[in-house]
């Protein structure tokens, strides 16, 4: 039945809680606690190289400049800009921000105040020889020196934006953010000047081909009309159309009065085919000369009437008269023939007049409709032509209104303050430094600390030896070097008597805890017989050894330490000052036990030890060695057995399972714990009885310094009353 079985393992207070999840912040303040120096080194090197690095740091002046969009566009003459002016919005705010951060910008200030010649904008300035081409490769380390300290960025959500640079020179970088500024508004005007000015030169020479362009449709009309003698009098008729109206009128007028000619002919003739008088004809006809003739006659008439009633037929008065009348009659019966022959001329001459004015209006007719055809293709070239019309008019108010807001550009944005001159550096910041020194010192310790905690391979706890070891700690011994109490009280004893000479002292209590608990150890068989070993050498096996025996012989117990080291022999130099009988002779039967064993000078303890001029041999290799052990197991109350380290000697896990009980040794934070489980393994092939671990050579301080909660900790409370 092996250790794991024997003996129980801790038992968590909650076991649904899976520890090995959660951070031991203990664990970790411990581990901070004990590697104080580390993390204080790390923070003293941050710190002085945070220090050099301040007084290294070149200072660096910060100008800043505000610059702010305009929220409505002024407007002097209501007109379309060339250059739209639109309401700023969040995107169109961070868009100018980039704009600051332009190549271009940033070129014209380089160019403005020759920065491409200052070596701190331009290493190879200084070296450089003058030569007439312009540097574009200085040029471009110095845009880029100057991207470098400049900071562009908008405040809050306003419309206003923050360019600020940061430079060597206070007077220099103020200048730098004032011309980034000023360059940035005039760059604005200036590119809406150059609009306005590339529109009107674009529109003169576009208007100079509508121009043409109209000129030349127009003349097509023109010629189209005069071609196909399309003229318009009126919107609504062209020249044929009001031509054929006035001879269509001429026409019907000239039938009228034909119609009516040729009445007056045929009343005439017919009034002269009945015989009618020269008086009926003058009524129908209607003529002033026969009316008047007739009114004549009508007074010869009455005159002859009046005669032939007074006088006779010869009388003369009245011959007269009847020869008046007679002369009437033949002046009415003349102007009637005239007027008839007049008729018929007029009659005449309204039919012929008729006639052709009937063929000039089918002749018009026709052209007219030969017109028509014509006239869609004259609309074609109308359309055309009020189209180029349309166009060039367009350009024309356009032209008009480029020229009359040329001189009125303005740019969207203003300064609002100008950089003024700084009075102190803006870096190095003192505070900025020593944050980095903390921030970094803490980091750059916590790292070495984790570190040093990964490449830490030995155990440091009992809880550590029970979780890799499954093995209980029987006890922790601390190192005699680190007591703080060890050099004040006279001259330092060595560890193997201070427990005796100090009894009361820290390293005293435990040994008496270690013999406490293999006492009370448990096992299948009583304890008499105890081997001290352990995986590697150098881990105090001999001191622990010693201390053990003294303890356990200063409680009364009757004890034998065995030196079972055959080839260091430590216990025997330390115990005695020479040895003429040891275990080697004991073996071989050339000497008895009571011959060989040592009485302890200062303790009831007693030794048998091994000759230090002997050759050695193999222990193991002594078939009496059981018998031995068996021998003095009924002699004594306890017999320990010092062995050597289970790793490098192999005769090491034979004696021990020859001993009732096993104590592994594990020096506190060195013995690694690799090497420890292989040689548990290698005891347990060998049926070994363990009966713990012990802990040695424990640095005191660090142990309380870390915190970690094992039995000696506690013992400062005690030190009024105990010697360290």
């Amino acid at each position: 039945m092996d250790a794991v079985t024997r003996r129980p393992r801790r038992v968590d207070i909650d076991p649904q809680v899976d520890r090995g999840a959660l951070i031991d912040l203990r664990h970790v303040g411990a581990v901070l606690r004990r590697r104080w120096m580390v993390l204080c080194a790390a923070m003293l090197a941050a710190v002085v190289i945070a220090a050099a690095a301040y007084i290294a740091a070149e200072p660096r002046y910060l100008a800043t400049a505000q610059v702010a969009l305009e929220r409505t566009a002024e407007r002097v003459i209501n007109v379309d800009s060339v250059v739209p002016t639109t309401d700023p919005d969040s995107a169109a705010v961070d868009t100018e921000v980039q704009a600051l951060r332009s190549p271009e910008l940033i070129g014209r200030v380089v160019d403005r105040l020759r920065l491409d010649r200052d070596p701190n904008f331009n290493e190879a300035a200084e070296q450089a020889v003058p030569v007439a081409k312009p540097d574009l490769i200085g040029r471009q380390r110095a845009i880029g020196a100057l991207l470098g300290g400049l900071t562009v960025k908008r405040d809050g959500l306003s419309y206003s934006i923050s360019v600020s640079f940061e430079g060597s020179t206070p007077v220099q970088s103020a200048q730098i953010a004032n011309a980034l500024v000023d360059d940035y508004v005039s760059g604005q005007v200036g590119s809406k000047t150059d609009a306005t000015q590339r529109a009107s030169k674009f529109l003169e020479e576009r208007l100079e081909e509508l121009r043409v362009q109209v000129l030349g449709a127009e003349r097509e009309v023109a010629d189209y009309r005069s071609a196909h003698n399309l003229f318009a009098v009126s919107e609504a008729s062209t020249v044929t159309q009001q031509e054929l109206s006035g001879l269509s009128t001429q026409l019907a007028q000239a039938k009228a009065e034909n119609a009516a000619a040729q009445a007056r002919l045929s009343a005439a003739r017919a009034q002269l085919g009945r015989g009618r008088s020269g008086e009926e004809l003058g009524d129908s006809l209607d003529s002033p000369v026969v009316s008047q003739l007739r009114a004549q006659r009508a007074e010869a008439a009455r005159e002859v009437a009046a005669l032939e009633k007074r006088y006779g037929p010869r009388h003369p008065d009245l011959v007269r008269a009847q020869s008046q009348l007679r002369t009437a009659d033949e002046g009415i019966a003349a102007e009637v023939q005239r007027i008839v022959s007049n008729v018929s001329i007029q009659a005449s001459i309204a039919s012929q007049r008729a006639g052709s004015l009937a063929g000039s209006v089918a002749q018009t007719q026709g052209k007219l409709a030969s017109d028509n055809e014509a006239s869609v293709r004259l609309g074609e070239l109308e359309r055309n032509a009020e189209s180029a019309r349309t166009l060039y008019q367009a350009f024309l108010d356009r032209y008009r209104q480029t020229v009359a807001q040329s001189g009125l550009e303005r740019s969207d944005a203003y300064i609002v303050s100008r950089a003024r001159v700084p009075g102190a550096p803006s870096s190095p910041n003192m505070l900025l430094y020593a944050a980095m020194a903390v921030v970094g010192g803490l980091g750059m310790g916590v790292l070495l600390v984790v570190l040093l905690q990964l490449l830490e391979r030995g155990l440091e706890t009992s809880d550590a030896i029970e979780d890799a070891l499954a093995l209980p700690t029987l006890a922790s011994i601390p190192d005699v070097n680190t007591l703080p109490g060890y050099r004040k009280l006279g001259p330092p004893a060595p560890p193997a008597e201070l427990l005796l000479k100090r009894p009361q002292s820290t390293y005293a209590e435990a040994f008496r805890t270690l013999r406490t608990s293999i006492q009370f150890a448990e096992a299948a068989n009583p304890i008499r017989v105890v081997a001290i070993t352990s995986a590697v050498p150098g881990e105090g096996k001999t001191t622990t050894a010693m201390g053990l025996a003294r303890a356990a012989a200063a409680a009364g117990s009757k004890v034998l330490l065995i030196d079972a080291d055959a080839r260091r022999r430590a216990s025997s130099r330390q115990f005695a000052d020479s040895v003429e009988l040891g275990l080697d002779e004991v073996l071989a039967g050339q000497a008895t036990l009571e011959q060989a064993i040592v009485k302890d000078s200062l303790s009831d303890a007693c030794l048998l030890p091994q000759r230090l001029d002997s050759k050695g041999i193999g222990l193991t290799e002594s078939p009496r060695l059981a018998e031995l052990i068996e021998q003095v197991r009924a002699r004594y109350d306890l017999v320990i057995l010092d062995t050597p380290p289970v790793l490098p000697v192999d005769e090491a896990r034979v004696i021990a399972s020859m001993a009732d009980g096993v104590v592994f040794l594990v020096r506190w934070r060195k013995t690694p714990s690799k090497a420890a489980s292989v040689a548990l393994r290698r005891l347990y092939d060998v049926h070994a009885e363990m009966l713990g671990a012990v802990l040695t050579l424990v640095d005191v301080r660090e142990q309380e310094r870390a915190g970690y909660e094992d039995g000696g900790t506690f013992l400062k409370a005690y030190r009024p009353y105990y010697a360290d």
